[in-house]
């Protein structure tokens, strides 16, 4: 069982509605993403994922970049995801229903460094569209994983340019 937790590319310092919700992502983001959809499609091209996204609007433009390039089975743009802190993510991830064994996550900070820190009992900071690999050995559902109980994988931040 693995985890793919993607944090959304940078996004503009304001929206036009003046919502921290509906800002999308800056050139400098889409930029970052389409480095991010290269290494899927590098690495990951035959994974068939379950993607949970938050419904703001930069994570759904991380999506819509990447997923040419993302076997998806199951997708859900999901409201709560938004800013979620760690406690959420893992109440979520530990009661949420996938049909497969690799599970993509596009979320937000500080939840989403402070779930993979969490998972693998180490300090992480997920820059904006960085991407960490976790992988569950032992689990045969999300259920049963916790505290350290991962291993990274792969980890993958943008390179500046």
């Amino acid at each position: 069982m693995r985890l793919y937790l993607l944090r959304h590319g940078h996004a503009e310092n304001k929206s036009s509605t003046g919502k921290d919700f509906d800002r999308g992502l800056s050139e400098k983001g889409k930029k970052q993403v389409e480095r991010v959809k290269n290494r899927f499609l590098q690495e990951f091209k035959d994974v068939e994922f379950t993607v949970f996204c938050s419904s703001a609007k930069r994570t759904r433009e991380t999506w819509r970049i990447i997923a040419p390039v993302v076997k998806s089975e199951e997708l859900e743009f999901l409201d709560d995801l938004y800013l979620a802190d760690r406690a959420h993510l893992l109440n979520f991830l530990w009661n949420v229903n996938h049909p497969t064994n690799d599970i993509l996550l596009i979320g937000h900070n500080e939840g989403i460094s402070e779930l993979a820190s969490y998972l693998l009992d180490d300090r992480y900071l997920l820059p904006t569209s960085g991407l960490l690999v976790i992988e569950f050995p032992d689990a045969e559902d999300l259920s049963e994983t916790g505290l350290g109980t991962g291993e990274k994988l792969s980890k993958c931040f943008p390179v500046e340019e």
